[in-house]
C-alpha cells in the first residue's frame, strides 16, 4: 500500500529494537521480541564480552554513512531497519526501552497527550514553540516514566548507565526513558571520551548508552548532502575510530550506530501550515507528528476526506494519508500490545510525505525552514548502520 508511492515499511526482525533485544540477550535477559539475526563473523563479536558500548550518533542514515564509509574503512556493518515515525522520540525511546513505538507510546515530535488536553513537544515537554517550565513539570507529574532496558539490567545484577550532554541529561524526554540509568553528562568530545576511558576501565558487566545529538542539529540546519554536515560524520568517526584503537578494552564490544537517517528538502519543496489555513476548520487541535509526517485530530470523522481533498487540491502528489486503523494494519508502529494512549497521541489521519516534501506547521509563528528533516519512510530516513568493532 505505501511501497507504491516510494516509502517502505520498517523491517520489525531487523530493526533497533531487534538489535537493542540482541544485546540483552547476550547478558541472558529475555524480552518482548526476537533478537536481530546475526550471521557468520557478528555471533563471534559477543566471545567473551562483559560491557557492551552502544554510541548514537542522531541523524545518521546507512545510505549516507556508506558513502561515506570508502574514506573511513570500517567493516562489520549491519543495515538496521529504524522505526516509525522515523523521529528522535520514537526511536531513541525504542533504543532504550527495547520496545516498538506501538507499545511504549512515545510516537512523535509533536503529541496531543489527553492527559494534560494539549499538543506537546516531547523532548523538551513544552507547548511547541514555546519555553514553559511549568509547562514541563505538568508533564512530568502526569506521564509515567517508561520501563526501560535499565530496569532490565539492574534486576539482573548487572550496569545500565548513559552517557548525554549534560544541557539534555533528566530534562523532558532523557527524564521518561533514563529511569534507573546511572546518568553521566558531558560537555564536548574531549569530555565525553575522557568520562568513557575512565568508565571502561572500571569494573563493572552490563551497557552503557552513550547519545550525540550535534549531527542530527547540523543535518537539519545545513542538509545531509552539505558538505557540513559530510565533514561533520567524517570528523566524528575518525575521533571514536582513535579512542576505539588506542583505548577499547578487550571485554568491550563497541557499537556505533543511529536512531533514524535524513533526507535532503529543497526549498521549493518545504510547504508552510498556518494556524488560518481553511484545513484548520477541519481539526480539533493543532497537527502532531513532524515535517514529514503529521498526525491530524479532526472534528469529526467524516472530515478525512474533506482534509485529503484539501491537500490533493493544493500540494498535489507531496503526500499519502492513512487512517489510524489503516497504519495500525500495516504494522507502521510494530508489533506487540497498543500503548492505551495511543490512539489519542496519533489521532485520526496520519500523513507521510513523499520523495522530498516537508510541511512546516506554524505553531507559534517562529518556525524555520528545514534544510535537512526526518519522519517519513524513505530508504534515506528507514535504515541506520550498526557497526560492530572488537579489539
Amino acid at each position: 500500500m505505501i511501497e507504491e508511492h516510494g516509502l517502505i515499511r520498517p523491517d520489525y526482525e531487523r530493526s533497533i529494537v531487534n538489535l537493542a533485544s540482541r544485546f540483552l540477550k547476550h547478558f541472558g535477559i529475555k524480552t518482548q521480541h526476537s533478537e536481530f539475526p546475526l550471521e557468520g563473523n557478528f555471533e563471534g563479536f559477543f566471545h567473551g564480552v562483559k560491557k557492551i558500548v552502544v554510541f548514537l550518533i542522531d541523524g545518521m542514515g546507512y545510505k549516507k554513512f556508506m558513502q561515506l564509509n570508502d574514506r573511513m574503512g570500517f567493516e562489520n556493518i549491519l543495515k538496521v531497519s529504524s522505526v516509525f515515525p522515523t523521529t528522535t522520540v520514537a526511536a531513541v525511546t525504542s533504543w532504550f526501552t527495547a520496545k516498538m513505538p506501538k507499545e511504549h507510546g512515545f510516537l512523535g515530535y509533536i503529541l496531543y497527550l489527553r492527559e494534560i488536553g494539549s499538543i506537546t513537544n516531547m523532548i523538551e515537554f513544552t507547548y511547541p514553540g514555546i519555553e514553559d517550565g511549568i509547562f514541563a513539570s505538568i508533564v512530568k507529574k502526569r506521564i509515567h516514566r517508561l520501563d526501560n532496558v535499565f530496569d532490565l539490567l539492574k534486576e539482573n545484577g548487572l550496569y545500565g548507565g548513559v552517557l548525554t550532554h549534560t544541557s539534555i541529561a533528566n530534562s523532558g524526554l532523557s527524564y521518561m526513558i533514563h529511569k534507573n540509568a546511572h546518568i553521566m553528562g558531558y560537555y564536548y568530545m574531549g569530555d565525553l571520551l575522557s568520562t568513557l576511558k575512565k568508565r571502561l576501565f572500571e569494573e563493572w558487566e552490563g551497557m552503557l548508552y552513550i547519545y550525540w545529538g550535534h549531527l542530527d542539529g547540523l543535518g537539519h540546519k545545513k542538509g545531509p548532502d552539505s558538505e557540513a554536515y559530510e565533514m561533520e560524520m567524517l570528523r566524528i568517526l575518525t575521533e571514536l575510530r582513535r579512542f576505539i584503537e588506542d583505548f577499547l578494552p578487550k571485554d568491550t564490544l563497541f557499537i556505533i550506530t543511529s536512531d533514524h537517517g535524513m533526507i535532503q528538502i529543497p526549498n521549493t519543496s518545504n510547504y508552510f501550515l498556518k494556524p488560518t489555513d481553511a484545513l484548520n476548520k477541519l481539526l480539533a487541535s493543532p497537527p502532531g507528528g513532524e515535517m514529514r509526517m503529521m498526525y491530524y485530530y479532526l472534528s469529526k470523522r467524516s472530515n478525512y476526506e474533506l482534509l485529503k481533498n484539501y491537500f490533493d487540491q493544493n500540494y498535489n502528489s507531496t503526500c499519502l494519508f492513512l487512517t489510524n486503523r489503516e497504519a495500525l494494519e500495516l504494522e507502521l508502529f510494530g508489533p506487540g500490545r497498543v500503548h492505551p494512549e495511543l490512539y489519542n497521541r496519533i489521532g485520526d489521519v496520519i500523513m507521510l510525505t513523499k520523495s522530498n516534501n516537508a510541511f512546516t506547521y506554524m505553531y507559534s509563528g517562529g518556525e524555520e525552514k528545514l534544510t535537512g528533516m526526518h519522519g517519513s519512510l524513505t530508504e534515506e530516513e528507514l535504515f541506520v548502520p550498526a557497526i560492530f568493532i572488537r579489539k
